[in-house]
């Protein structure tokens, strides 16, 4: 079968390797699509996965597909059904770091599978390109769970590259109001606000601070009587420490801001006011309990995840989708199908 390996920094080769079998509590995957994440690209410019090692990697952990095989232990699951795959349960580091099992195939084996675990059957209705989300918004549901968002609130999105689309559709989906998109590119902003942004800005162009004053309006700081602005929820997928040091300062007591983004630097903040406005700050990694909720979602055909989208290629195509992916103008999410 053919499976995307990488083999050193941005080495990228589709592979001839054997088909899995799947042991007794195995399933093997019959993989129907697949996305290409943020995390990929990352892997492809380091050359490596985790640590170097020497060894070729393969790559992949967002996936829809069927089931092509079962073991003789599993329960609950049936050849033939279709199935969206949670990479990281029960040992499996799907495209994460398994030496032998990523996404990026045409056949994927997942050990120890569970039913509502690590495999979710999904309807027939759902398509596969659209059922290949699941992964990248349970990212954002996850932060969304642990910044505690409540029907009402108000919510800035710091980036606006596919988690950062996934988290505008998810705060929609769980009843935020007055989303604002924050990103660099015109091109990701414009997906925003046709996923649910009510208002985006491009720091390059305008003053964050008071576009988002202009907007929300302000409350006085209590201890100072300061304007903050009046935002409840901050969600970082854009990883630039200026703008989180500037969304400490901005907002408002008892503010949340999530972080779901990764920093490659040390970013210093001003504590003080993180203490005296009893901001809440903390970080989101993962999707432990998410792929349900988000399911459900992409089962409401009412929601358009079309602008999520930029791509589609054939697997023989990948090369081509790769690079598509790392052009931050060109594309959101790109996925290509089997």
């Amino acid at each position: 079968m053919k499976q995307v390996r990488l083999y050193g920094q941005n080495d990228l080769r589709i592979a001839d390797v054997s088909r899995p079998s799947a042991g007794p509590q195995d399933v093997v995957i019959k993989v129907a699509a697949f996305g290409i994440c943020g995390s990929d690209l990352n892997f492809a410019h380091l050359g490596y996965i985790g640590k170097p090692n020497g060894q070729a990697m393969p790559l992949g952990h967002e996936l829809a597909g069927t089931i092509d095989e079962i073991g003789a232990e599993v329960q609950g699951l049936k050849l033939g059904q279709r199935v969206v795959v949670h990479p990281m349960k029960d040992g499996n580091r799907i495209g994460t770091g398994d030496t032998e099992h990523g996404g990026f195939a045409e056949y994927l084996l997942v050990r120890k599978a569970k039913l509502g675990d690590s495999i979710f059957p999904i309807s027939e209705d759902l398509s596969f390109k659209r059922a290949v989300l699941t992964e990248p918004i349970a990212v954002g549901m996850h932060g969304l769970n642990l910044g505690k968002i409540q029907p009402g609130d108000r919510a800035v999105v710091l980036g606006a590259g596919p988690i950062g689309l996934g988290a505008i559709s998810a705060l929609k989906y769980r009843g935020a109001k007055k989303i604002v998109a924050i990103d660099v590119v015109d091109e990701r902003l414009e997906r925003a606000r046709q996923l649910g942004a009510e208002f985006t800005i491009n720091p390059t162009k305008a003053d964050v601070r008071a576009e988002l004053e202009k907007f929300y309006g302000t409350v006085p700081r209590i201890v100072s009587g300061e304007p903050l602005v009046d935002c409840e929820l901050y969600v970082d997928c854009a990883g630039h420490g200026p703008l989180l040091q500037e969304t400490v300062i901005m907002a408002k007591d008892r503010a949340r801001i999530v972080i779901l983004a990764r920093h490659k630097d040390v970013v210093p903040l001003d504590v003080v006011q993180l203490m005296t406005k009893e901001l809440s700050l903390c970080g989101s990694l993962s999707y432990p309990t998410e792929f349900r909720e988000v399911l459900d979602m992409l089962d409401d055909t009412s929601i358009d995840m079309e602008p999520m989208i930029s791509h589609v290629f054939a697997f023989n195509e990948f090369d081509q989708a790769f690079k598509t992916a790392q052009n931050a103008k060109q594309s959101a999410k790109v996925i290509v199908m089997l």
